[in-house]
């Protein structure tokens, strides 16, 4: 909690000393936001001449990524340029006076920064976010909502775990920026539509071995109330939370045994 109250102290510190730079500030996160535009612009051009995809229709497309973006944009802001700069910091030889300090490398390593790039993203998924709703007739109530935001939060928890496992393989590899890029740049664009237009073997892989499944498809079966592609056990679509508490546990275990092996190399 004294890291929490610490880092939300930090942020209005963050953000001022980043608006000093005016207009290159605002536009960090505006060219971030420009390129979802584009992205929405393609899904409406391609459900637009077939209408429907697998059974999803536009508006149901639109949410699918609409909620790959909003829990990648949250987890991005906290901690994927945190990430990213590990690497720079190991290479670098400067990653010792960052084990210094007197507090949990993890820790630091997320209340070090903050990805301002990100805000652009969320803002425009929350307007889809809204707008999707409408097309579509939703009008959740307030038990649907703390609903949708705890399987959201454990959404968030697994598009974090991949940024932090990913990031961490700085420890082992001497590269490891290429993987981040497939698995957060690649892999994750898998889901930016239903999974259930894949083949079994790719429905499998994105949910049990590299589970991005749980990033959006199975939480807008929850809130489109779809059965649509049950692969698998009808209770999947509940699990985001707990899935996503598991690869947290994992990728926190993963960062902190790569320390320990920078450590105990002397790196």
């Amino acid at each position: 909690m004294r890291y929490l109250k610490l880092y939300m102290r930090f942020i209005p510190v963050y953000f001022k000393s980043k608006t000093e730079y005016g207009f290159g500030f605002y536009m960090d996160f505006i060219g971030f936001a420009i390129s979802h535009v584009v992205s929405y612009m393609v899904i409406w051009a391609l459900m637009s001449r077939f209408e429907t995809i697998n059974g999803w229709n536009m508006y149901e497309v639109m949410l699918i990524y609409t909620l790959n973006l909003i829990t990648f944009g949250i987890a991005g802001a906290f901690f994927f340029f945190q990430m990213d700069d590990v690497e720079n910091m190991v290479h670098q030889g400067n990653f010792d006076g960052f084990l210094v300090k007197p507090i949990n490398p993890f820790i630091h390593m997320i209340i070090k920064s903050f990805g301002h790039f990100y805000l652009g993203d969320i803002v425009i998924a929350i307007i889809m976010l809204a707008f999707c709703f409408q097309k579509l007739g939703l009008s959740p109530d307030m038990i649907a909502y703390a609903k949708l935001i705890f399987v959201l939060l454990g959404a968030v928890l697994v598009q974090a775990s991949f940024i932090v496992m990913t990031g961490s393989m700085c420890f082992w590899l001497v590269r490891s920026r290429s993987i981040m890029n497939i698995v957060l740049f690649g892999m994750r664009g898998f889901v930016d539509y239903p999974i259930s237009i894949y083949s079994k073997f790719i429905r499998i892989l994105l949910t049990f071995v590299i589970p991005y499944g749980f990033v959006n498809f199975y939480p807008a079966q929850i809130i489109l109330d779809k059965q649509d592609g049950a692969l698998f056990a009808g209770w999947l679509p509940y699990a985001t939370p707990v899935v996503g508490l598991i690869l947290f546990m994992i990728a926190y275990k993963v960062y902190m045994t790569g320390i320990n092996r920078y450590q105990g190399t002397g790196s």
